[in-house]
């Protein structure tokens, strides 16, 4: 016998009967509404288990890296879905929203050379009883720009150039 599911079908009827053991049976029938109520047996998920993105260095407080989306298959006008980092954000590059799920970059600047990615798990919770959960990767690749002016090793170099150099000569490494 299967298990009653307000997602699946809300509400039955039935039609239940009774009858006598007399040597002339008598019966009676009636019909009885079933309404299924609501439990919460659904997790939310978001639509992928891992994301994969990149954003560039240095960009600004604020910059939208990625908006998460879950869904609740539970029937409830009131499920709410919050969000959180739970790992992978230790000086806080990033922040999420706790009701929208749409992560944004913080005043601390992305460099590629100090990490060049960060793996995030996002916990997505909805608010019923008891409460469910599940988690989601977001992998960060930091895109690199040109944030590095050329080094010399030396202030000044003194070079000779012979009189017929050609054009396309190197003259000094």
């Amino acid at each position: 016998m299967a298990t009653l599911d307000l997602e699946t079908k809300a509400s039955y009827w039935l039609t239940v009967c009774a009858q006598d053991q007399a040597s002339v049976p008598l019966h009676s029938c009636v019909q009885v509404y079933i309404e299924v109520q609501n439990e919460n047996d659904n997790v939310p998920l978001t639509e992928q288990a891992v994301y994969y993105l990149s954003v560039k260095e240095g960009s600004p407080p604020g910059t939208e890296v990625l908006q998460l989306v879950a869904e609740d298959r539970d029937i409830d006008p009131l499920q709410q879905i919050s969000y959180r980092i739970t790992s992978g954000n230790p000086v806080e590059h990033f922040v999420i929203n706790s009701t929208s799920g749409l992560i944004t970059t913080t005043t601390r600047k992305l460099d590629r050379e100090t990490q060049p990615e960060h793996i995030l798990e996002v916990l997505v919770m909805d608010n019923g009883e008891p409460q469910l959960s599940s988690t989601t990767r977001v992998v960060v690749q930091v895109e690199d720009i040109n944030d590095h002016a050329p080094d010399f090793e030396q202030k000044m170099y003194k070079v000779q150039i012979p009189a017929n150099a050609r054009i396309d000569q190197p003259l000094f490494q």
